[in-house]
């Protein structure tokens, strides 16, 4: 069982949450309540629960401020929960910058929190997977030794490395001291520690094998070589044969390629942050050349001196643009424009959150709630997102699902003022002077848009639309009554008398004459 801390102010909804939730069933129990963030605090310094549900809003502290000191002294991978009743974008941004692993808006369904429960119980357990699988070599000293050394070659990364890392280096039988250093990073947002094993087995015959370890969702490899810097090039050689390796074992094992950055070279290991940094901006421009999957920097630097800066509002008004009037491709470019003027992994998560309040818009603009079309582990994907690739891919299918709504929208928008149309028309045939101004003038509908659609939905144009009508009228006055031809003609629209006997003849093949002589023999 996994214990459960419930953080909120009303009574009410944590007696509901506690007593109509089937903890057992999903693997969970409540460990403890509290009423404010204070509270909670003071629970967790005595026993640090495996799972937090908390709310936003609460006395003393509120709840952004309790995850933030649960952040800073207790744990930063405990996981949280938020149930919230504000459906607000700051919240959410504060959420994911706090690695919050979901976000639910209240009122929650018993249905929405087993959910809940059952996502996080899988990423727990794949957690602790990832542990025993990461180090199943024999004793406690062993595992203890590998997360020292993992821990070591994050640091290797961090823009704050200490200076005495040489030392350590040797503690872990790993040789920084040569003449030339390079960073590759691999994308691997869903599936780290296998990527980890296919990459180490692809090399497994090499006989200078780069350093392999995760950070974050990323694979990294550490290449060194103790060749003097006139040989570069045959250093770089080697360093993409190697990773080609490493892509095409990966790519066939997940029948789609992965990505990889390589940095340029340095000479110091005091520059490996650097040049992670590097191999980073090289792997995000990935999603702008999607025939190419290993990237060097040396590739984008002359790219990036072309590059066009453009406006935030022209990109913005281009993607509400393609969503509300455009195709599924349409959309799909907008969002890659908008990617494109991006390459620092700093930037990632506030484009996406800009991406999302601009869909929000939209939606709002419909009556219709965004919530409809985000997944329900958005938040818990923002929190852990390092690529470029990963929040594009996000921002897409989001996009897309707004542009199908407001296809849908247009759709049944169409429809209406179509049959609104074929009733207006209906009340005024008789007027000869009727025609697709006026309509257009009475429906508030453009001429030009107006025929296109119209066509569109009926198979005819207007004019024939009412022609057919004034002659479908004709007839039954012909069959009914005893009228002559012109003051049918003249009751159904017709201002000339010898147009509407053309018409009628073109439409029936016989004159109106015909026409009612046939029907009284009938």
């Amino acid at each position: 069982m996994y214990s459960i801390l419930l953080v909120d102010d009303e009574e009410s909804v944590r007696n509901s949450i506690r007593n109509l939730t089937p903890w057992e069933k999903h693997g969970f129990e409540i460990m403890g309540e509290a009423s404010n963030g204070i509270e909670a605090l003071d629970i967790i310094s005595e026993k640090m629960p495996d799972v937090i549900i908390t709310d936003i809003k609460m006395p003393y502290i509120n709840g952004i401020e309790f995850i933030e000191k649960i952040r800073k002294d207790f744990s930063s991978t405990v996981e949280i929960i938020i149930l919230s009743g504000y459906d607000e974008f700051t919240f959410a941004q504060e959420a994911v910058r706090l690695k919050v692993a979901e976000y639910a808006l209240k009122p929650v369904s018993i249905k929405m929190i087993e959910e809940l429960l059952d996502r996080t119980k899988d990423r727990i357990e794949k957690d602790k997977l990832r542990f025993l699988e990461a180090e199943k070599i024999e004793p406690v000293y062993k595992e203890a030794f590998s997360l020292y050394k993992e821990r070591y070659l994050a640091s290797l990364i961090a823009p704050s490395r200490l200076s005495d890392n040489d030392k350590e280096s040797n503690s872990f039988g790993i040789n920084l001291t040569n003449k030339m250093i390079a960073v590759g990073v691999m994308d691997a947002a869903d599936s780290l520690f296998m990527l980890q094993k296919l990459a180490e087995e692809a090399i497994e015959r090499e006989a200078e094998k780069p350093i392999i370890f995760p950070h974050e969702n990323q694979i990294v490899f550490i290449f060194n070589t103790s060749m003097i810097e006139e040989y570069a090039p045959l250093f770089k050689k080697q360093i993409y044969r190697v990773l080609n390796l490493i892509q095409e074992s990966s790519s066939h094992y997940f029948a789609h390629h992965v990505n990889i950055g390589i940095s340029n070279i340095v000479t110091n290991i005091d520059d490996i942050p650097l040049a992670y940094k590097d191999a980073v901006r090289a792997l995000n421009y990935t999603h702008s050349f999607p025939e190419q999957h290993i990237i060097t920097l040396s590739d984008i630097e002359n790219v990036e001196n072309e590059k066009v800066e453009r406006d935030l509002g022209e990109l913005k008004t281009e993607l509400i643009f393609a969503i509300k009037l455009g195709s599924s491709h349409d959309t799909e470019v907008a969002i890659s424009n908008f990617f494109s003027t991006l390459t620092e992994t700093s930037d990632i998560q506030a484009a996406v959150l800009y991406i999302i309040s601009t869909i929000s818009e939209i939606c709002t603009s419909y009556s219709k709630p965004i919530t409809s079309l985000l997944k329900e582990d958005l938040f818990s994907t923002l929190a852990h997102m390092t690529t470029l690739s990963s929040a594009k891919k996000i921002c897409l299918s989001i996009a897309l699902a707004a542009n199908d709504m407001a296809n849908g929208e247009r759709e049944s928008s169409r429809i209406k003022f179509v049959e609104t149309a074929k009733k207006v028309i209906r009340k005024r045939y008789s007027d000869p002077l009727f025609g697709l101004d006026q309509l257009c003038e009475e429906i508030s509908v453009s001429p030009a848009y107006f025929s296109t659609t119209f066509k569109k939905e009926t198979g005819i144009s207007f004019v024939q639309f009412l022609t057919n009508t004034r002659l479908e009228k004709a007839k039954e006055m012909l069959k009914n009554s005893e009228l002559k031809t012109y003051e049918i003609a003249e009751r159904t629209g017709f201002s000339e008398p010898n147009y509407f006997s053309f018409a009628f003849k073109k439409n029936t093949g016989v004159s109106p004459s015909q026409y009612r002589s046939q029907s009284k023999q009938q």
